[in-house]
């Protein structure tokens, strides 16, 4: 049965019921900002404010019988980065969502890759995340995938060697496709093919692709943008059969995405109401 789950989009409750009603899983994004301390925040601040959150959240996704994945903290975040300071800020950072992942029960963390084009020597960033994404599993468990996320990177060369460098079951990737149309060089069936099984978890929205700068990610429906989302879905069904489907459209776009995945046969086995 394919797994396929909702993005909270930060709109927690909301997301729940549509996901209990519709039988699918969920992507907790709530937490990404309330881990990251903010200038004037304390260390006692942010503790209480995830230890609310998590209070208000648990109850609900103990209660739920589907997937549960959780995306970490990311802006500024660069697991590659050659700074000793970034890097145990990264570390910090990435471990207490790591933790709250575990209370929660999720069994994925999207983390992404955090390069940017042009700002590191790519041989180097490599180099760099292979160690870190080695040293950061070393004292973990098997009961969470990181799935290492694409943003604006031009190709999947980047992923694809992190992953392989790393070697670990516990390190695979998240691909993005909507980051992937509209940041990249590379169509995003090519992303599929060349990253075959090392793509255990799938962002699915669309966009219209590069228009005016680095980041046109407009994290539409999937059938508003210029993505040819039937056949991407049926690349990623032939070469990552196992990967969780996550929806990262808006919360507004829901109803009428998981109606298209019905239309195309891929919740079938899944006992969607409306």
């Amino acid at each position: 049965m394919r797994d396929i789950r909702l993005c909270d989009d930060s709109e927690f409750e909301e997301t729940v019921q549509k996901c209990n009603d519709n039988n699918l899983g969920i992507e907790v994004q709530s937490f990404a900002e309330l881990i990251m301390k903010q200038i004037g925040d304390t260390d006692e601040e942010v503790e209480s404010r995830i230890e609310k959150e998590l209070i208000k959240e648990k109850e609900f996704l103990d209660n739920m019988n589907c997937g549960k994945s959780f995306h970490a903290p990311h802006a500024g975040l660069e697991p590659g980065t050659k700074d000793a300071y970034d890097y145990e800020k990264i570390n910090k950072y990435l471990n207490k969502a790591y933790q709250v992942a575990s209370k929660i029960g999720c069994s994925e963390m999207v983390v992404h890759n955090g390069y940017k084009v042009g700002t590191y020597y790519i041989p180097k960033y490599i180099e760099r995340s292979i160690n870190f994404w080695k040293n950061f599993l070393s004292d973990k468990d098997d009961s969470i995938t990181i799935c290492l996320e694409n943003q604006f990177e031009l190709d999947s060369d980047m992923l694809k060697q992190i992953i392989d460098g790393v070697g670990d079951s516990r390190l695979k990737v998240c691909l993005d496709i909507g980051h992937a149309h509209a940041n990249s060089i590379m169509p995003v069936e090519e992303w599929i093919e060349t990253l075959g099984d090392r793509i255990a978890y799938y962002h699915l929205h669309n966009n219209h692709g590069k228009q005016n700068s680095m980041n046109d990610d407009e994290h539409l429906g999937l059938n508003h943008g210029t993505i040819d989302i039937p056949n991407v879905l049926a690349k990623a069904e032939q070469y990552s059969p196992n990967a969780v489907w996550n929806l990262e459209s808006g919360v507004q776009y829901h109803l009428e995405d998981i109606e298209i995945l019905k239309s195309l046969s891929y919740t079938k086995n899944n006992n969607l109401s409306m």
